[in-house]
């Protein structure tokens, strides 16, 4: 009899570990769902957005914002705009617990195709009372080109290091917390100032720069204008420096831009079409450019969305692509801001990165699976920030969304799409 049970235990065993080889996954190193939000409904492309705050995550989107508790997954408020207003856009104060959202004047006509985005309202975080609105310009996001779908983009409102800021000839700061005026700027010479993010040691801003004496195109943009980045005081709103972009070769503004980070200022541009073109630009404090890091190079092709990309005091890390003979590879790099080379490289699989978040000295990336797999194949890789080594690696047993942002939070980790249609906002993980 011990005999025959020895057996059959070796034959289970046996049986659960070619199971176990075939799917990839062995007990203790998977990912499983802690709690998901309710799934979302008809969803649009405008107000998207996804913060942590202490417990709490909140979600903004075109219809309303919507706070979670990050350990159980539960609602704890929503906020819906009056009348007949929608969400144009969303952004957040996470030091402060203030969520800024611009919508609609809730007096617009019900026959007005327009959406009038002129309202700024600032919620508290915890709690989703409103603690002030304020008014800004119409049309303050200017500067599409129709036809070839390059865009500057202009700010309808920025948030950071205690202001909230609105740009339009110039710019104009408010207290984030309670939307008291702190002070009004003007922009160098034939610039117009496009997307804005505040810091604590400075105000970072995009600029679209002509030439002294050029004309002005109907749109208001200078004629050959090309891209800026520029740094203002918190304190004042004086300014501290404006460098261009591009060193021999100007970038152009209508190239496809970001503000990557404020501080240290990193910017992404690269013309659309053709994103192997493309590059990260960093600078100094006192402005001076450092080395640029192209989008394509030895590293292979870096993914140059922004979900992909995290910056601390003096790395960029980004995800990038590689061909060898007989397929694509996938790594994960991190860049020297000062240099502009690779720090380290490692790789991670067969299968792209789509999200990437930086906490704490690691590096987490989610290696997203093929579409026509029968078996869910998302990985988990856990890296040290500083030497590129992996610290955990982990399957997740359900399939993943892609992700818009990825939060850590006290052993889970939290995955966002707050503006997924027919999915949930947040999908906790824990580790099994």
């Amino acid at each position: 009899m011990l005999i025959a049970g020895g057996a059959v235990a070796a034959l289970i065993g046996a049986t659960t570990a070619g199971c176990l080889a075939y799917t990839g996954r062995f007990p203790g190193d998977s990912m499983d769902i802690a709690w998901q939000t309710p799934a979302d409904g008809k969803a649009s492309e405008q107000g998207n957005g996804a913060w942590l705050v202490g417990d709490i995550l909140v979600r903004s989107r075109f219809d309303a914002a919507t706070a979670y508790d990050a350990r159980t997954g539960a609602q704890v408020w929503d906020h819906r705009p009056p009348g007949r207003s929608r969400i144009c856009a969303a952004e957040a104060d996470v030091d402060r617990s203030v969520l800024l959202v611009v919508r609609d004047d809730e007096n617009r006509p019900a026959s007005s195709r327009r959406e009038l985005c002129t309202t700024v309202t600032a919620i508290d975080m915890t709690n989703g009372r409103e603690i002030w609105r304020t008014p800004i310009p119409a049309d303050a996001d200017a500067g599409a080109d129709a036809e070839t779908g390059h865009r500057f983009e202009r700010s309808l409102i920025a948030a950071g290091g205690g202001l909230a800021v609105i740009a339009d000839q110039g710019l104009r700061a408010v207290d984030v917390r309670t939307g008291a005026p702190r002070w009004t700027a003007a922009v160098p010479g034939n610039c117009v100032p496009g997307k804005a993010a505040p810091a604590e040691r400075h105000v970072a801003v995009l600029l679209a720069c002509g030439a002294p004496g050029k004309p002005r195109t109907g749109d208001g943009m200078p004629e050959e204008a090309e891209l800026h980045a520029a740094a203002f005081a918190p304190t004042t709103g004086a300014l501290l420096w404006s460098t261009p972009l591009g060193d021999r070769e100007p970038v152009r503004w209508d190239e496809l831009s970001s503000i990557v980070s404020a501080d240290p200022l990193v910017v992404s541009a690269s013309g659309a079409g053709d994103k192997a073109s493309g590059a990260y630009y960093s600078f100094g404090e006192d402005g001076v450019p450092h080395p640029r890091i192209e989008f394509s190079g030895d590293h292979g092709h870096l993914n140059d969305e922004l979900r992909v990309a995290a910056v601390d005091d003096t790395r960029l890390y980004a995800l990038a692509g590689y061909y060898i003979k007989g397929g694509t590879r996938h790594r994960a790099v991190a860049f020297d801001l000062t240099t502009g080379q690779p720090a380290w490289q490692t790789d991670l699989d067969d299968l792209p990165g789509v999200a990437l978040h930086l906490r704490d000295g690691k590096v987490t990336v989610i290696v997203k699976g093929s579409a026509t797999s029968a078996l869910p194949d998302e990985d988990l890789y856990v890296l040290d920030a500083a030497t590129g080594k992996e610290r955990d690696s982990r399957s997740f047993h359900d399939d993943v969304a892609p992700a818009d942002k990825v939060f850590a939070y006290k052993g889970l980790l939290i995955v966002a799409r707050p503006g997924a249609s027919s999915a949930p906002a947040f999908t906790a993980y824990a580790r099994a």
